[in-house]
């Protein structure tokens, strides 16, 4: 089970919203290179970005597109708006594995023939119904239809947000993990991750193999100094 930090970045700054809303975020006064620096110096090995720009439909992020270069260690996983399939391509070619949401559930062949290793469907669920474009849609097609079609394309790793959950620290959402780990996908887990014993939580659910952390972490309520939290940074 590895513990994966979180850093979405609004108008170029690190920022979290509470349940994807952009009208209840809080905004960090860190630099990202130096917080990610801070991480991997803590033993991150696997960073998840979030363009909360390219997400809500404005000019996408260009401070990310140096990370995979400068960190070479670190594999980043990156998301938000990437909405066509030249766009997941852009982002495979620099380096990112690719977190696909609204494409992946709306038109889910436009990803057929992409590397199944670096793509990661981003089920987001909320209120037991998959959501698409930041959030603030409800998919047409049932979940389970969903996941089928994913599933058929050879696609089997799959990020799960609980919408209603997210940014608030109220634990992680484990009916929701299991919901889509049991279709047979491989799952990172993401809202609501309080601390290490949340983290402990998602690893009694079969399938789940890593979780997400942002608030948590960059509110110090898992400490970068907890030799716990340096070995599920590299996945111990």
């Amino acid at each position: 089970m590895q513990l994966i930090p979180s850093m979405d970045l609004m108008d170029g700054r690190v920022v979290r919203l509470r349940k994807g809303d952009p009208a209840r975020s809080t905004f960090y006064d860190l630099e990202p290179e130096a917080w990610i620096q801070r991480l991997v110096e803590a033993g991150a090995t696997r960073i998840h970005l979030v363009d909360l720009d390219g997400a809500f439909g404005r000019p996408r992020q260009n401070r990310f597109r140096s990370f995979p270069g400068r960190w070479a260690g670190v594999r980043f996983q990156l998301g938000g708006g990437l909405r066509s399939k030249e766009l997941v391509d852009s982002v495979l070619a620099e380096g990112f594995d690719a977190v696909v949401g609204t494409l992946a559930v709306e038109s889910p062949s436009a990803l057929r023939d992409l590397p199944g290793d670096r793509i990661l469907a981003a089920l987001d669920l909320k209120s037991g119904q998959v959501a698409t474009r930041g959030w603030t849609e409800a998919a047409a097609r049932t979940h389970d239809k969903i996941f089928r079609e994913l599933r058929d394309l050879g696609l089997d790793r799959a990020l799960v947000t609980d919408v209603d959950r997210d940014g608030g620290l109220e634990g992680p959402g484990l009916e929701s993990l299991h919901l889509v780990a049991r279709a047979g996908f491989s799952v990172q887990a993401s809202g609501g991750l309080r601390d290490l014993e949340d983290l402990a939580a998602c690893a009694t659910v079969p399938g789940v193999t890593g979780a997400i952390s942002g608030k948590a972490l960059l509110d110090g309520r898992i400490s970068l100094d907890d030799p716990r939290t340096r070995a599920a940074l590299g996945g111990s």
